[in-house]
């Protein structure tokens, strides 16, 4: 497995791989993760070398973004939201998540982010040092609850790195988002 940015080319392949991976979740009908994708790239939290695939023998298998993220209005700059993360149906079970998750916290630490945000199930997460965001006072918005307090996740990628960084996470900044 290898794994590199997404060229600009190949931008709606994976959109249409992100729609195809959530289509058959039982939670999801993909479009909204498809038009996240598409909605993220347009804005200016849009960092393209953390727009990420994971290749196998020249096809893709895996794809997930970071991207920066306010936490209340502030600190888009040293907080990541990382979604939507997908991997092939046909791989899925097999560590391509597990890879491209290391491959993208290691990357994110090295250019200097101090935290990343997830939502998502917690029972996969916290295998990579995720905990529960209300641990470092980041809360969710009431604008957009999580289905519990330990779906909204962060965790630090330095020591202390969310120490200094309390507040809300608000998605309405992403129509895609808005539940």
């Amino acid at each position: 497995m290898q794994i590199r940015a997404v060229k600009k080319e190949e931008y709606s392949f994976t959109e249409d791989f992100v729609y195809q991976v959530f289509r058959n979740n039982p939670n999801s009908d993909g479009i909204a993760q498809r038009a996240l994708v598409k909605e993220i790239r347009e804005k200016q939290f849009y960092i393209p070398e953390l727009d990420l695939v994971v290749e196998e023998e020249g096809s893709i298998i895996g794809h997930f973004m970071l991207s920066k993220f306010p936490i209340s209005n502030k600190h888009e700059n040293e907080v990541l939201m990382l979604s939507p993360v997908s991997v092939a149906i046909e791989r899925q079970g097999q560590s391509v998540g597990k890879f491209m998750l290391q491959a993208g916290i290691e990357r994110s630490a090295k250019k200097g982010y101090k935290g990343i945000i997830v939502e998502g199930d917690y029972r996969y997460y916290r295998r990579f040092g995720f905990r529960t965001s209300t641990d470092f006072g980041i809360y969710a918005s009431e604008k957009n609850l999580p289905p519990a307090d330990e779906y909204l996740m962060a965790m630090e990628l330095c020591a202390n790195g969310l120490a200094a960084i309390i507040g809300e996470v608000d998605y309405s900044m992403y129509k895609a988002l808005n539940k």
